[in-house]
């Protein structure tokens, strides 16, 4: 095993394990400065790296009082790679009182495992909440590719990442997740990734997904008092976007299964929740998007190649959304008296506060939209059966719409 370049400041603990002695060609490269300093670099097989002379791991702990950041790669097989672009690994912890910084990297499989990036700060100083940042990210066989996770903290911080990718050509562009100076923190983040083919690529351009503003395979939270994603992908070619800005937000469990299956999803208030509970079959395009604050979503799609968006912008809204078939939603044009409200098949929006919605559709071929644009609206409504149509918007303000089609080729338009 050749280590190409190690350079280590005083103070530095460094710890280098070799498990395979024969392995040729692997180099690794670590500068360390400061106290509390620590690492662990094991590579299997032949021609690993980690970091590189121009872009070194580090972990600079940056005081001789505090600092710790604690550092642990094993890579096994042939051609593996960690830390060559996007910065490096580079873990920085921070001044006056303990501020951590864990790194967990692992990746095993038949090379061509890549983990660019990966960047935690801490910063700590007085009012750290502490466990500020800590990651573990395992990849297992295959492509899989990570690029750029970076990780803040700071003030009442904790940030915590897991990653675990298994499969071929797994790929996430970015994960990021902060906590300012003048807020509470926490932010936990726990992607799961199996199958082949999954997250690469863009969400196809003007559906359900696109619109929710969310980029696939693109998982950011930003202000925290506890953000909280779980992120479980499995089948192949799948896409997954989350991003968070406000504080307390909660992505309960994004499950997706199945394959060619597109979500995104956007909450940019505070205090959002929302559930999207099994996506399965194939060829779905959903998405959901909460701009204002104390919104509620919970989205089911079942079948193939169903698509819709569920907007909501206001205060308080409530959606509720239920899809069980194949070929329902964007793909359905409106017609007949369906059309005269001008709305857009597959798209709910409640744009006021306080609106509720609930809609169940089972069957295929099915479009339906719905529009609340004032306060303290309340849409109930049902489909069962094949082509069906529906169209309602509620402009004013305490508006009922009841609504139940069964059978085929129904066609219905509500305006109040």
């Amino acid at each position: 095993m050749n280590f190409a370049k190690i350079a280590l400041a005083s103070g530095t603990a460094l710890t280098l394990s070799m498990s395979m002695a024969l392995a040729d060609g692997n180099k690794a490269f670590l500068d360390q400065q400061d106290a509390g300093n620590n690492a662990l670099i094991t590579q299997s097989g032949n021609d690993n790296q980690s970091g590189s002379a121009a872009d070194a791991m580090v972990q600079r702990g940056d005081s001789v009082t505090a600092g710790y950041n604690t550092l642990t790669i094993v890579q096994s097989s042939d051609g593996n790679s960690i830390g060559l672009s996007d910065g490096g690994v580079d873990q920085l912890a921070g001044p006056g009182v303990i501020s951590q910084n864990i790194a967990t990297l692992t990746q095993s499989g038949a090379g061509g495992n890549v983990i660019g990036g990966v960047a935690q700060f801490a910063n700590g100083g007085p009012g750290s909440g502490g466990d500020a940042n800590v990651l573990t990210v395992t990849q297992d066989g295959g492509n899989n590719t990570i690029a750029k996770i970076d990780q803040e903290g700071k003030r009442n911080d904790r940030n915590t990442a897991t990653v675990t990718m298994s499969g071929t050509g797994s790929n996430i562009d970015l994960v990021q997740q902060r906590v300012s100076n003048d807020g509470g923190g926490v932010n936990n983040l726990t992607i799961s990734m199996s199958g082949a083919d999954n997250g690469i690529g863009d969400f196809s351009a003007g559906g359900a997904a696109d619109l929710s503003g969310a980029t696939a395979a693109n998982f950011v939270q930003a202000l925290a008092t506890s953000t909280t994603a779980n992120v479980i992908i499995s089948g192949t070619n799948n896409l997954v976007g989350s991003k968070q800005s406000g504080r307390a937000n909660t992505v309960g469990t994004l499950d997706v299964g199945g394959n060619d299956n597109q979500l995104g999803v956007l909450q940019n208030g505070s205090q959002n929740v929302m559930t999207v509970a099994a996506i399965t079959g194939q060829g779905n395009n959903v998405g959901v998007a909460q701009l204002g604050n104390s919104n509620v979503a919970s989205v089911t799609a079942a079948g193939d190649r169903n698509a819709f968006y569920v907007g909501q912008n206001g205060v308080a809204n409530d959606a509720t959304v239920t899809i069980t078939g194949n070929d329902n939603g964007q793909a359905n044009a409106f017609s007949g008296l369906a059309t005269t409200l001008g709305l857009s098949s597959g798209v709910f929006e409640q744009m006021g506060n306080d609106n509720s919605l609930t809609f169940d559709a089972m069957g295929n071929m099915n479009a339906f939209a719905t529009l609340q644009d004032g306060a303290d609206n309340s849409i109930n409504g049902a489909q069962t059966g094949n082509a069906n149509q529906v169209a309602v918007a509620q402009i004013g303000h305490a508006n009922t719409a009841g609504f139940s089609q069964t059978g085929n080729g129904n066609n219905a338009a509500i305006s109040q």
